[in-house]
């Protein structure tokens, strides 16, 4: 039966892709597994189940093809963005979190759960952080999903026909069945053994080891094997499903009223960082989608895939989103504390 519904999930999945695909939707492999997963919950109540293994390859395939996006003048041409970017960032998290506070104050709501609820990082860390100051972890996963879905059902879209910079670009310049030297994949291997034993331990380790270690290597002009297209494509499909199967239309429902002001909470926030892009293009000089795409409290993977569609500066976008990860990891949970004492 677990195998069955296992097929039977990621075969809708593969079906809603093409479906987006089709349609020249943004992040088709994405998305379209997503919605797949909530139509088939919300209209028929088919229960979906995720591989957990495959996650994590995805992940990690997915962070070795952003890592082929960095060339040697990569992180020179971040930092004269660090400072700006830093600065908007923080005080687009103190807002959410003030509005998160509000929320609280004005409602039943404890406020912890509002806080990390409201919290622009990712859903892992946040749910660690919820269990260790004893909120409510059901409804933080709650109010995180309604932000996923807000996210990728606005900000995509939006950068793509509005803030497109030039035409779309391949992930990374290969051929479909892939080149380059065939040792470069036991780096792979290494890369992908080490980010699971690390993963409890660093937040999005499966992303960000193979995404810096390939960056870095490709700096120096290492000459690695590039993964087929296909791949790639298989690996934002297992993202999708995991994504899909994550969001829970019953919580949802039981969330209540509290499903509405977060949602509200969502979409505000994510129009203040379309603002905040367009003050970070004026201070430095950055391309609007860009600029949005690095400040949008979306996740690196979705917002890199974003800016390459949108022909933006995916590297920078996902450096920056990096930057904003380190913050969240850093400073939250301490914050947190203090706010809630």
């Amino acid at each position: 039966m677990y195998f069955t519904r296992i097929i039977y999930t990621y075969s809708i999945a593969f079906v809603f892709g093409l479906v987006f695909k089709s349609m020249n939707l943004p992040l088709p492999w994405i998305l379209g597994p997503v919605f797949g997963m909530l139509m088939m919950k919300l209209l028929f109540h088919i229960k979906t189940t995720s591989f957990a293994p495959l996650k994590n390859i995805g992940f990690s395939i997915l962070g070795i093809g952003i890592g082929f996006m960095f060339t040697s003048k990569t992180f020179e041409h971040v930092v004269p963005y660090i400072l700006p970017y830093t600065v908007l960032t923080m005080i687009l998290i103190f807002i959410s979190l003030y509005a998160a506070y509000t929320i609280a104050e004005k409602t039943a709501l404890d406020k912890p759960t509002s806080l990390i609820g409201s919290a622009p990082g990712g859903l892992s860390v946040m749910i660690a952080t919820s269990e260790s100051m004893n909120g409510n972890t059901v409804l933080v996963t709650i109010f995180h999903a309604i932000r996923l879905l807000a996210v990728l059902s606005i900000i995509p879209y939006t950068v793509i026909h509005f803030f497109n910079g030039q035409e779309n670009i391949p992930l990374r310049s290969v051929s479909e069945s892939g080149e380059g030297p065939w040792w470069s994949l036991f780096i792979y291997v290494i890369l992908y053994m080490i980010a699971l034993m690390l993963h409890k331990r660093i937040p999005a380790a499966m992303v960000l080891l193979p995404m810096i270690a390939v960056g870095c290597l490709r700096t120096v002009s290492l000459p690695l094997f590039e993964l087929p297209e296909v791949l790639f494509i298989l690996a934002q499909l297992i993202i999708g499903v995991h994504l899909g199967n994550c969001i829970n239309i019953s919580d949802i429902k039981k969330a209540g009223k509290y499903a509405w002001i977060y949602s509200g909470l969502s979409v505000m926030m994510i129009m203040i960082s379309f603002l905040f892009g367009g003050l970070l293009h004026i201070w430095t000089g950055m391309d609007v989608a860009t600029a949005i795409l690095s400040l949008a409290p979306g996740g690196l993977i979705e917002m890199a895939l974003t800016a390459k569609e949108a022909g933006a500066d995916a590297p920078l976008v996902s450096s920056l989103q990096m930057v904003r990860l380190f913050l969240i990891v850093l400073v939250l949970p301490g914050l947190f504390k203090r706010i809630t004492e």
